[in-house]
């Protein structure tokens, strides 16, 4: 071979290697450049993540527990500035804070109901139990009271002593609502009752009875809603009464129906506007729960108290404000056919004699005078609670049934339902 030839072969070989090794030296120093900044990147991501535990996430508690304010975002290196890593730390922050936060939110209003309900529990046992001792406290007066009218028939203390036993049924009535509202039961058991006895029993508990003009009907309610009855007719006549003039009566009549029959309470007042009547509608329909924190320093148990009856015992109240006949409210208790019983006949009794005949009184002309006729039993109001009428002395006071009702005695509750509801 050509010495010249070998010579030029071996100089582009050298000079082909040297280029080799230049290439391969420079992309080693690029190698090295770059495995360097992915270090660098790698030690900023781990001190961003290092400072995320350590300072961001404590510092987003921090900042949940104090006030609801945003979280700065975390400081990282210079390096990681606009990238995808800060960003995902940053929305990661946020999205611990927010989710903190919800959890707090949950937690303190479960803490919060928790403590609400125990409030009312307490406060509604706290009430429920003072009732029950006013209760049982009155109704041993009303025995003390009723053995001392046994006693003392026919005098002045008799009416005294009737005076203070309708006192007496008038406090145990408002005790036992706030008994009934508190999720207590109508302690005092009676046997089946005519609707007349029940409105009459009612007229006993309020204080303007002498108002009331009751209608009669003899179909009677089971025993076990007797009691229930008489307290919601109470309380609607008792609210009737209080808000109507007082010279004014309260008409109480009956609708029998294929389902059962309804009392109606008609009264004068001046009746209610469309929003006490909305309110006192979703109150008895039992749209609206009773809270007793809510009902204020002067609260008015009345519509909640029937509310409770009611759904308890399967009645159905009501209130209309254009109803009545005399320009007032109307209120209706609908008593369901399973509560009642067949109408109970009057038993024959001895053939009375027949009255008198009056003496007839002539004009000048020879002709009869014509007599004002008084108005039938049925619309006048009750003889007055002191009257010499001996009153049933096991009942309430003043729960007079009339020359046509049969004396029924009441019997005495069990200990777990003693006397309590109001």
């Amino acid at each position: 071979m050509n010495p010249d030839i070998a010579l030029w072969c071996t100089a582009v070989a050298l000079v082909a290697a040297i280029a080799v090794v230049g290439y391969l030296v420079r992309g080693t120093r690029r190698l090295r450049v770059r495995v360097a900044g992915l270090e660098e990147a790698c030690a900023a991501r781990d001190a961003a993540v290092a400072q995320l535990v350590a300072v961001g996430l404590p510092a987003a508690s921090d900042t949940v527990g104090d006030a609801p304010a945003p979280v700065p975002a975390l400081a990282v290196a210079p390096s990681l500035g606009g990238t995808l890593f800060a960003r995902n730390v940053n929305v990661l922050a946020q999205r611990y804070t927010a989710g903190l936060r919800g959890l707090q939110l949950e937690a303190a209003e479960a803490v919060r109901k928790r403590v609400e309900g125990e409030a009312h529990q307490t406060t509604e046992s706290a009430v429920r139990s003072f009732a029950e001792t006013v209760v049982s406290l009155g109704a041993n007066l009303s025995k003390v009271v009723t053995e001392g009218m046994r006693r003392h028939r026919g005098d002045e203390t008799f009416e005294t002593l009737t005076l203070i036993d309708h006192t007496v049924q008038q406090m145990i009535r408002q005790a036992q609502s706030y008994v009934v509202v508190c999720g207590g039961l109508p302690g005092r058991r009676w046997p089946a009752q005519s609707m007349t006895d029940v409105v009459r029993g009612a007229m006993g508990r309020i204080q303007d009875y002498q108002r009331i003009r009751p209608r009669e009907l003899g179909r009677q309610v089971v025993g076990q809603a007797v009691e229930p009855a008489v307290h919601a007719v109470a309380t609607l006549l008792d609210n009737a009464a209080r808000y109507s003039p007082p010279g004014s009566f309260v008409d109480v009549t009956f609708q029998e129906g294929h389902h059962g029959v309804t009392i109606i309470v008609d009264d004068a007042g001046v009746g209610m506007n469309s929003e006490q009547l909305d309110a006192a509608r979703r109150i008895l329909s039992g749209q609206e729960p009773v809270d007793l924190h809510r009902l204020g320093p002067h609260p008015k148990i009345g519509f909640p108290t029937v509310a409770a009856l009611s759904r308890r015992y399967g009645f159905q109240a009501s209130v209309d404000g254009s109803g009545s006949p005399f320009g007032g409210t109307r209120a209706a208790l609908f008593i369901p056919e399973a509560l009642l019983t067949a109408e109970v006949e009057a038993e024959p009794g001895p053939a009375a004699e027949p009255a008198p005949a009056e003496p007839v009184e002539v004009t000048g002309t020879g002709l009869p005078r014509r007599k004002r006729h008084s108005a039938t039993a049925d619309t006048q109001p009750l003889p007055p609670v002191l009257s010499t009428t001996p009153p049933r002395a096991s009942v309430a006071a003043a729960w007079q049934s009339g020359a046509h009702s049969a004396e029924r005695a009441a019997t005495p509750a069990d200990p777990a339902d003693a006397e309590g509801t109001r």
